[in-house]
């Protein structure tokens, strides 16, 4: 006598649920790494525009009278120079928090200019993206004046 056979149902249903799971998985990885691409991007760009603006303003300073460089440029004394370089940070760097940028003229926490005709400066941008838990900081010093 033969035995009837059992006949599975919904095995082909199962398989192909499975198969939709592992590709939705496959899915949102590729779009959690594409989040991953774009915020790496942006700090870059955050980056770049930092260094372009530390930059500027000692290009700035260099064209400036070197005896004015304090008084126009240093953020504890807030000239109109620092001022207007703090809005240009502000319009810049849109989009994340930013921090007063530090801009410091032979200061005592700064190395001796190298001859009486010098400065010293250090200029540092500091900027948060947004989501973002650590602050980001781009610090750069310059001699200005004659060595």
């Amino acid at each position: 006598m033969v035995k009837p056979r059992h006949r599975q149902s919904g095995a082909f249903l199962l398989e192909a649920l499975i198969g939709i799971l592992i590709y939705s998985l496959g899915i949102l990885g590729i779009v959690g790494l594409q989040a991953q691409a774009i915020r790496f991007t942006n700090d870059a760009e955050f980056r770049a525009e930092a260094v372009y603006l530390a930059n500027s303003l000692i290009s700035q300073m260099w064209a400036d009278d070197r005896r004015t460089l304090k008084a126009n440029y240093d953020s504890a004394v807030g000239g109109p120079k620092y001022t207007q370089f703090k809005a240009d940070v502000n319009n810049r760097l849109h989009g994340a928090t930013i921090v007063d940028p530090i801009v410091k003229v032979d200061t005592a926490d700064l190395p001796a200019a190298v001859t009486k005709t010098s400065s010293i400066v250090q200029v540092q941008i500091t900027w948060q993206m947004p989501g973002d838990s650590t602050p980001h900081n781009y610090t750069t010093t310059g001699v200005i004046g004659q060595n």
